[in-house]
């Protein structure tokens, strides 16, 4: 009887926990019906990503402070991976959707596909875009033989979108969007940019239909702005564009070094890794942007996505996103309009129409350079392009002659003429072979070994010395200078002037070539005698930059020593409170030239500047200032037909008597070095009469470097 009275009370038991545990059950689960009802999210249930969101670039502003390049808050459409449709076709009729409804408002989308129709109707790969190719062929991604065409390109992303049944010009757009989608890496953590720059209505448009535009959504992003239309100083700005697969491995390899170097310090790996690149990231291609893009690209931060059972999405920052760096410049926007825009005059009033029927087209070059420390005040190429709209025009300007993607300033190699004349000056005076008071007789010929030589113009000058040979460029007295130093010691000082060799700045540019035996034999060819001759008045194969000769030319003007010319003076974080870089003054070399050297030259280009082919330009000047000119000509044959055009040279330093800057003027066919004169005469203008007469008076706030 005691053994059925425990079973009883234990059975009772039993039941009584079971209640209670099926009690707690409904409980619970209607208290998460309620959450999820009221809004909230069931954390046991919910699944969180972390998504990178890029960082704002930083500013370029001018040594005053002045912006060059900005950032703009524009609207962006973009695809969220968590809740675009993975059913391929369902996919494709969202895009489509998008993309007539963004036609439909006359916006545009990012159409990035590598491959295009001609006018023909045929496949073709687009031009300038072999890594995009490359990558689209690679084991990656079609997995493509490297010789496949671009139709083999093309139906292969057809079927792998399951578009071949499409009407053919929707699939187009709706594989251009899928190619760029995968490019860049689209997932859970990567959401695609559909669009930029869109408006306010078309935001709350595709808001409101959500549901027919599935995993569509708008946020504000930034976009590169620049001042004015985009075309001041563009070949030194450079621009931005989306990384490329060649850009991201070669940024990976460095952060996975990083990361490895920094091993055992997690504060460390943790910074590296928000500087990381994603595929969905901009970087810069040229100029000032390629060149400081580790300080201009910003830290990334991450926003955590949270998603519910039920599909809801929540989201918040663990790390926020910090602006890049401030980059300020050593060109001054006032003299950089000057420049372009008194260079653009020129061209057009002095170019050899004659040689543009033969191909010539209208050409040419502007460097400014403080002669105290190298920095480059301003720099001008033309024909130029605009920043603002270079991928929409880049087709036409790549297919343009005049070639206006090119820095003529920095990267092109002329000819350079009698600008070569000081510098065979100073190796005839520092050699011994001839004084400042020495002359030579020009009666108009030099005879040497079996050739006849002239003089520029034809003219016989009679008895001049140096200053005279370089007032008159008298090309006699420089041959004489020429046969008794040699081609070799002449390199040697043209060495030591910086030419034909990079300088150092911080942009693409040109190494330039110094005429003689080396270059002659690297090419399998023999050197004659009187080539040294024409060397030594700046022909035969002599190849230098504008850079190149405004740099030589600030060496002169300083008396000797050779700055290493720079374009950005420092860096600061966005709020100016910290320095991130700073660069001071770099001397490449003191060369030690004599300064009676020195000054016998100088004499010789005030004489030019003041006194004979440049007078009228600049002899009227705030101050006085002192120059060289140079010619050189070229021929083109255009269907049997010879053209010949002569490029116009001009290198100055000003003022005479305590110099702070040198400028270089280059026209392509300008028929003469003087007639270049009008431009250096207009940035010396602005430099004495406006710029020092506001040195002392700065406005508040205001950078300088």
């Amino acid at each position: 009887m005691r053994r059925s009275k425990i079973n009883k009370r234990a059975l009772g038991v039993l039941i009584l926990t079971a209640l209670v545990f099926v009690f707690f059950i409904v409980l619970t689960y209607r208290t998460q019906q309620a959450t999820i009802a009221a809004g909230g999210m069931d954390t046991a249930t919910a699944r969180t990503y972390s998504v990178s969101v890029s960082a704002d670039r930083g500013e370029i502003l001018d040594r005053s402070g002045n912006t060059f390049v900005y950032n703009e808050q524009v609207n962006s459409i973009v695809i969220n991976a968590l809740t675009f449709p993975s059913d391929k076709t369902e996919g494709n009729e969202v895009i489509l959707r998008l993309i007539r409804f963004l036609e439909t408002k006359e916006e545009e989308w990012i159409d990035a596909l590598p491959i295009l129709l001609d006018d023909a109707g045929q496949l073709q790969f687009e031009e300038d875009r072999d890594a995009d190719i490359r990558w689209m062929k690679s084991p990656y991604y079609l997995n493509l033989n490297t010789y496949a065409t671009a139709e083999n390109c093309y139906n292969a992303l057809l079927e792998e979108y399951d578009l071949t049944d499409a009407p053919a010009e929707d699939a187009m757009k709706i594989v251009s969007v899928r190619y760029n989608m995968t490019r860049r890496g689209f997932n859970a953590s990567t959401p695609y940019t559909f669009a930029t720059g869109v408006s306010i209505q078309t935001v709350a448009y595709i808001k409101e239909n959500s549901n027919f535009f599935l995993g569509a959504d708008a946020q504000v992003t930034s976009e590169r702005k620049y001042i004015g239309d985009g075309r001041l100083a563009s070949h030194i700005l450079g621009i931005v564009g989306a990384i490329s697969a060649e850009e991201y491995d070669e940024q990976k390899a460095l952060t996975d070094a990083a990361l490895e170097e920094a091993a055992n310090d997690p504060e460390k790996q943790a910074e590296i890794r928000s500087a990381a690149y994603s595929l969905s990231d901009q970087i810069g291609k040229n100029g000032i942007e390629q060149a400081m893009e580790k300080y201009l690209k910003g830290t990334n931060g991450i926003k955590t996505l949270t998603v519910s059972n039920n599909g809801r999405i929540e989201e918040d920052y663990t790390v926020l996103p910090h602006t890049g760096g401030t980059a300020i410049l050593t060109l001054d926007i006032p003299m950089q309009q000057i420049a372009e825009s008194s260079l653009a005059r020129r061209i057009s009033a002095v170019t050899d129409y004659e040689a543009i029927a033969g191909g010539m087209t209208p050409a040419g070059a502007v460097v400014v350079e403080d002669v105290r420390t190298g920095a480059i005040l301003a720099s001008a190429s033309y024909p130029d392009f605009s920043l603002s709209t270079y991928y929409d025009d880049y087709a036409d300007l790549a297919d343009d002659p005049g070639k206006p993607l090119w820095n003529r300033a920095f990267q092109n190699g002329y000819s350079p003429g009698s600008t070569m004349k000081p510098a065979t000056a100073i190796a005839g005076l520092e050699e011994g072979v001839i004084t400042p008071d020495s002359t030579v007789f020009c009666q108009g010929v030099y005879e040497y070994i079996d050739q006849t030589f002239v003089c520029f113009n034809k003219n016989a000058h009679g008895y001049v010395n140096v200053k005279d040979a370089l007032a008159y460029s008298c090309n006699i007295f420089f041959f004489d200078v020429a046969q008794k130093v040699g081609i070799q010691k002449l390199n040697s000082y043209a060495a030591l002037l910086g030419l034909g060799q990079k300088t150092g700045v911080e942009i693409s540019e040109a190494t330039g070539l110094v005429a003689g035996y080396d270059e002659r034999e690297a090419q399998g060819l023999g050197w004659r005698p009187g080539e040294t001759l024409l060397a030594a008045i700046g022909q035969s194969d002599n190849s230098f930059s504008a850079l190149q000769l405004t740099n030589y030319c600030a060496t002169i003007a300083n008396g000797g020593t050779r700055y290493v010319p720079y374009l950005v003076s420092k860096v600061l974080s966005a709020d100016y409170s910290k320095v991130y870089y700073e660069r001071n003054p770099q001397i490449a070399i003191q060369t030690n030239i004599k300064d009676s050297t020195i000054k016998a030259v100088q004499e010789g280009m005030y004489l030019v500047a003041n006194e004979t082919s440049c007078r009228e330009q600049l002899g009227n000047l705030q101050y006085k200032v002192a120059c060289k000119t140079g010619t050189a000509e070229k021929t083109r044959i255009v269907n049997d037909t010879v053209y010949e055009g002569t490029d116009g040279f001009l290198i100055a330093f000003g003022p005479y008597e305590d110099p702070e800057i040198a400028i270089t003027v280059v026209i392509e066919n300008a028929g003469s070095g003087a007639s270049t004169a009008q431009v250096a005469a207009d940035i010396f203008t602005y430099y004495f009469e406006t710029l020092n007469s506001v040195q002392n008076v700065q406005p508040e706030n205001r950078l300088l470097y």
